[in-house]
Formats: C-alpha cells, sequence, structure tokens
C-alpha cells in the first residue's frame, strides 16, 4: 500500500489529538505513503473544525456568518495541513454517475459514494477511515 483516501473524520480526529489517527497519519507526514483527498472531504473537514472551535450547530452558524469569518482567521493550521499533506483528486462528471451507482448497490449516503467513486476512478483500493460504512465495498481496503 503506497497510496490511501482518506475520510474527513481521521484529519479531525488527528486535529483533536486522538492517538490512533496520529499513528494512521504518521506515513503520511514522514513520507512513505502518498495521502489523497477529494472536495467533498475537503469541505467536510473544513466545516467540522469551524463547528468544533465555534462550539455552534450548523443552523447557529448559517445564522452568523460573522463567526464564520472569524474562525477562518483561526484555522491557518489546518488549512495548511490539508493543503501539505494530502492531494486534492478532483471530482469530475464520471465520478459523480458511478457514485450513484454505488449508492445503488451498497447504501452508502451520497458523500460516501463520492468518496468511493473517487477511489475507484484514480485506482485507490485502500481508505482510512473511522466510518464502518466503507466495509460495505468488497473491493474497498478499510483502515483502520
Amino acid at each position: 500500500m503506497n497510496s490511501v483516501l482518506l475520510t474527513a473524520n481521521v484529519i479531525i480526529r488527528y486535529f483533536t489529538g486522538d492517538e490512533i489517527a496520529k499513528k494512521f497519519l504518521e506515513p503520511v507526514i514522514y513520507g512513505g505513503l502518498n495521502a489523497y483527498i477529494n472536495n467533498i472531504v475537503f469541505s467536510e473537514v473544513i466545516f467540522i473544525v469551524i463547528k468544533l472551535l465555534s462550539r455552534k450547530k450548523a443552523y447557529e452558524l448559517k445564522e452568523s456568518p460573522e463567526t464564520v469569518k472569524s474562525i477562518l482567521k483561526t484555522m491557518d493550521y489546518q488549512l495548511q495541513f490539508v493543503k501539505e499533506y494530502f492531494t486534492e483528486l478532483e471530482v469530475n462528471d464520471e465520478i459523480k454517475e458511478q457514485a450513484i451507482k454505488i449508492t445503488r448497490d451498497y447504501g452508502l449516503l451520497p458523500n460516501d459514494s463520492l468518496i468511493v467513486a473517487t477511489c475507484k476512478h484514480y485506482s485507490i483500493n485502500t481508505i482510512l477511515t473511522f466510518d464502518k460504512d466503507f466495509k460495505r465495498v468488497p473491493w474497498l481496503k478499510v483502515i483502520p
């Protein structure tokens, strides 16, 4: 295994000091493992970090754009970390079509299906996630 796609929960847990997430990201940070995300994962990471730092629910943030802008100004570390260690793969029309099929076949929610379809499109057969739903996809190796 030299390439892996990550879901947002691994990155978020790394940011919160989770030892398991730290262990799994060490090969990414210190070299030896190519790590990928897509725009879905990028968006989820940013959104969850904003929620965690603001301690507000999504509906509260929608009503408080100043809070969102203020929190984003404090997120330099998180944004730089994602840009430095993860290559973002484009989600194209073919991936979107494949995601619909994956939702039909495995019952995954749309964002998860887009992540799986991204793996398939770019020939990545390993995913690093704490989400057990991905284990429904028989050709995808799920770590941990």
